[in-house]
């Protein structure tokens, strides 16, 4: 079996990764989860400290959706068709998981104000349909870099030379066939 590293520097520089959003993706996928199933203990058992906190952490779920899908979400170049479609199918569950994800913050906002039952429950749905959605855009991550090997090491990631002030791609990393 082949090294990667003979010794790698810990923690790794930020430097080395070639893209921050596996960095940046755990904190929505567990955020999402948390406050789904929060919003249904309080659908339960109303309770006003359960309330802020969940309110606080689906706007913080929802923020790292974002984040994750648009400002550190990589590109990719030359997959196969069926890494394609699993590719596709995560960014649509991500794109669900952001709407969900902000519909479920302003509605449980909403029942700080106005405590009501159908409220809680609409907070319940969006917020347990966010918990779903990054769960299943998180296993097609998954499958994305473990079925098909995107991403590890920068494997089929688009790359960028540094310095460059056009900006256009220089180079493409693919893994090494054994």
């Amino acid at each position: 079996m082949e090294r990667v590293q003979e010794m790698a520097p810990m923690p790794a520089p930020l430097a080395d990764y070639p893209t921050y959003h596996p960095l940046v993706v755990h904190a929505p996928i567990a955020l999402l989860i948390l406050t789904a199933l929060l919003q249904v203990v309080v659908l339960i058992k109303p309770s006003d400290p359960l309330n802020w906190l969940t309110v606080v952490l689906a706007a913080g779920g929802t923020v790292g959706a974002y984040v994750a899908s648009t400002l550190v979400h990589p590109h990719t170049d030359g997959l196969s068709d069926a890494a394609q479609l699993a590719l596709e199918s995560h960014e649509a569950y991500a794109f669900y998981t952001q709407w969900l994800g902000l519909a479920g913050t302003l509605l449980k906002a909403g029942t700080l104000w106005r405590p009501v039952k159908w409220l809680e429950g609409l907070a319940a749905v969006a917020l347990v349909g966010a918990g779903i959605t990054v769960a299943l855009a998180g296993h097609q991550g998954a499958a994305l870099t473990y079925q098909f090997g995107i991403g590890p090491r920068g494997a089929y990631l688009e790359q960028h030379e540094e310095g460059h002030a056009d900006g256009k791609l220089r180079e493409h990393k693919h893994p090494e066939t054994p």
